[in-house]
């Protein structure tokens, strides 16, 4: 798991040459953001996934909000920042529906009307009153993703060391194996009289 999730994150020097992350340089070459460890793998998914639910913006503000809240709670930043790329133009679109969706149910909004004016007159004009249900649903769908990805990283984690373990095991048990079965040979052919 270690190697993979080197092999799909950003690099350490990457990072480090971006012209945003240069006042934070010192911050960002942490060792404990670039630790693999649970606790920091699975912490990192978690906010890259509630970070990846914040609606779409023309700014970088995925990127840097990641890279600050990983530098200030010390969570690996490439499970982080590779998190947040859940969110890229062509999940934009079912996003902004979905949290637009679960805003509009929690506060109790018929979004039909919105939906007539969208398709027959002009497409931007209540645009501004799906704000509230759009940030509520980013909210909600922001903290059921960051939950259910905690637990899913969570199992994921212990899966593959309980699988490590098991690897190492019947590696040893099977070389333990080999061992016995050419010291019994040898032991054999020491013991057995010469004709």
């Amino acid at each position: 798991m270690h190697s993979w999730l080197k092999r799909i994150t950003p690099d350490r020097l990457t990072l480090e040459k971006l012209w945003c992350l240069k006042p934070f340089k010192r911050r960002v070459l942490d060792r404990g953001c670039w630790a693999f460890n649970r606790l920091s793998v699975t912490r990192a998914f978690a906010l890259g996934l509630f970070i990846a639910c914040i609606p779409p913006t023309p700014l970088p503000v995925h990127l840097v909000t990641c890279v600050t809240l990983g530098m200030l709670f010390r969570l690996n930043l490439p499970v982080l920042v590779a998190t947040v790329f859940v969110s890229n133009p062509f999940t934009w679109l079912p996003q902004v529906a979905g949290s637009i969706w679960v805003g509009a149910k929690l506060m109790g909004m018929d979004l039909v009307p919105y939906l007539h004016e969208f398709h027959h007159r002009h497409p931007w004009a209540q645009v501004s009153q799906l704000w509230a249900p759009l940030l509520l649903g980013a909210l909600v769908l922001g903290l059921a993703a960051a939950g259910l990805g905690y637990v899913l990283a969570q199992f994921a984690w212990r899966t593959h060391v309980l699988l490590q373990l098991r690897r190492r095991r019947a590696r040893s048990n099977g070389h333990g194996a080999a061992l016995d079965e050419n010291s019994v040979r040898e032991h054999q052919h020491a013991i057995q009289p010469r004709r």
